[in-house]
């Protein structure tokens, strides 16, 4: 007679739990997303948790205990996360800490621009001169007066390359000016120098005929001054030709006024 078979008695159900998790390394960026990597328990599922307790990601350690998890982007640079295994019975491990890194900071401008270009000055003292030329399309111009720090007008370049500035009344021919260009970086450009012109296409004439009565009008492009007052000089020429011309004209009446 055979001995009875023992009845079997049920398995011990698993209640421990796996040892937390190691986080290797997480990259990426909140552009493209960031890959947590590290060690658990084989067969494990890896369940990784942003700051608010959301599950951002899960994965499974394979029979090594090696896991890769890849996170959205949108849980953000310098974000903390929590990374737990969970084992078959559902045992879930303690957590393990880490973060995302940083994004990578975008390199820095520090290029000034070009000088900007000073093409023409159109207008009077009265009515104000208006200064356009050339720079950096999106910066800023910004004319001064150097030897007072007066602001006097500023304007952004337009994508093609050109700019137009009024100035106040009451700046007058021959005054110094300086015009920069500022980029979104802040960057400044070395100051282009120019003079306001006293004279470059013409003055107004007054009722008697002479010179000397209208007021100083500039328009058209203006002349390289190359650090001289150039208007000046024109000023200075008109006056010399006109006092040589009234001279002519007095010698000849008064020749024909002896004969």
């Amino acid at each position: 007679m055979s001995d009875p078979t023992p009845a079997k008695t049920p398995a011990d159900p698993d209640t421990i739990a796996p040892k937390a998790p190691t986080v290797k390394n997480v990259t990426g960026n909140s552009s493209k997303g960031y890959t947590v990597t590290g060690t658990a328990e084989p067969g494990s599922t890896v369940t990784i948790k942003d700051g608010s307790g959301a599950t951002v990601g899960t994965g499974t350690a394979n029979e090594a205990g090696a896991y890769t998890v890849t996170l959205s982007g949108s849980v953000g640079p310098n974000a903390p996360i929590s990374v737990t295994a969970t084992d078959a019975a559902g045992n879930v491990s303690a957590p393990t800490s880490a973060k995302t890194p940083a994004d990578p900071k975008a390199p820095s401008d520090t290029t000034a621009p070009n000088p900007p270009s000073v093409d023409t000055v159109t207008g009077n003292t009265d009515t104000g001169y208006t200064v356009g030329g050339k720079g950096e399309p999106g910066s800023t111009i910004t004319i001064k007066n150097p030897a007072t720090g007066e602001v006097l007008g500023t304007t952004i370049v337009d994508k093609d390359g050109n700019y137009s500035i009024k100035l106040p009344t009451g700046v007058k021919p021959g005054t110094q000016l300086t015009a920069t260009a500022t980029d979104a970086a802040g960057n400044v450009s070395d100051p282009t120098d120019f003079i306001i012109p006293a004279l470059t296409s013409g003055m107004a004439i007054g009722n008697s005929g002479d010179n000397m009565g209208g007021k100083y009008f500039s328009s058209g492009k203006l002349p390289a001054t190359n650090g001289a007052d150039t208007g000046w000089l024109g000023v200075i020429g008109t006056v010399i030709l006109s006092l040589l011309g009234s001279l002519l004209f007095w010698r000849k009446n008064k020749k024909e006024d002896e004969s």
